[in-house]
């Protein structure tokens, strides 16, 4: 069960779409929403500005002045985002369980020069992130692979409803295998499941079909009826024929598993993760 979520916001205009996706995720099993912003400070802007800036002729009171009030505006966008979500979701807002039913919601706001997001996450069953072009994709990447929590990736537009028609990304192996696992109390909730399947095998090879159809029947036995989907030798890349699969399937969510390991502080990750990440209309859960 999902029970607690933690929703990064970080005051642009993602934070809608962040919200609206980690509730309608909580209202799947009534969890609790910790909503995190984090920000760097006037003291910490002018350590880290002092710190990474060569040009010593510039003004580095004026920079680190300017990254604090840039922050500040942040801070009012992220916190007027949630109010608004609270009020058109109707959640009540709470720091510690109320023994209700249905969806809940916290706020906090951290200063700090850490990654408070990846430290937060471990204590969560579930992280909702999003795609902000001002930011580095880094601090996404690193949740999903050092956390141990799954991450729900949120599109690009608000969403209502997330885990009524569930399509699975479906590759036999470790990731994919433990992204059905973390998916599973939403899988067993979902009205439609799809098992999607990209194949470039060699023709008569059928692993990869016998594979997925595998998975529909070990599904069957926990009362999930899953269709099989397949795309053989697609036109285009894997990632694309999946993401085209979901579309077709009017899929809510797509369920996959990600590929990559972290190599001298870089991350290194394949074609299909790599570019789920940078773009899908869908959410998406991922697990590594």
């Amino acid at each position: 069960m999902i029970k607690t979520i933690l929703a990064s916001l970080t005051g642009y205009a993602s934070d809608r779409t962040v919200l609206d996706a980690a509730v309608a995720a909580a209202r799947i099993d009534g969890a609790h929403i910790h909503c995190l912003h984090t920000r760097i400070g006037a003291i910490q802007a002018s350590a880290l500005v002092e710190y990474s800036q060569a040009n010593r002729h510039l003004d580095l009171h004026a920079v680190s002045q300017q990254i604090a009030v840039e922050q500040a505006e942040r801070l009012l966008h992220a916190k007027a985002a949630f109010e608004d979500a609270c009020k058109r979701h109707s959640l009540p807002v709470m720091d510690t369980p109320s023994g209700a039913a249905g969806a809940s919601a916290s706020w906090q706001d951290v200063e700090t020069l850490f990654n408070e997001t990846l430290h937060q996450a471990s204590y969560h069953d579930l992280v909702v992130m999003a795609r902000d072009a001002e930011l580095s994709r880094e601090r996404i990447e690193s949740v999903l692979m050092l956390s141990g929590r799954p991450l729900l990736l949120a599109p690009p537009k608000p969403v209502d409803v997330i885990g009524r028609k569930v399509a699975i990304a479906w590759k036999q192996g470790a990731e994919s295998a433990r992204a059905l696992t973390a998916a599973s109390a939403i899988l067993s909730r979902a009205q439609q499941v799809f098992i999607l399947s990209v194949s470039n095998n060699e023709a008569g090879d059928d692993t990869d079909r016998f594979s997925a159809e595998t998975l529909a029947r070990k599904l069957k036995w926990r009362g999930i009826t899953a269709q099989v989907r397949m795309e053989y030798s697609p036109a285009s890349s894997e990632a694309v024929a999946l993401k085209e699969m979901a579309y077709n399937c009017d899929a809510d969510l797509l369920v996959m598993g990600a590929y990559g390991h972290n190599r001298v502080r870089e991350f290194i990750f394949g074609g299909v993760t790599r570019d789920t990440l940078a773009d899908c209309a869908i959410p998406v859960f991922m697990s590594s």
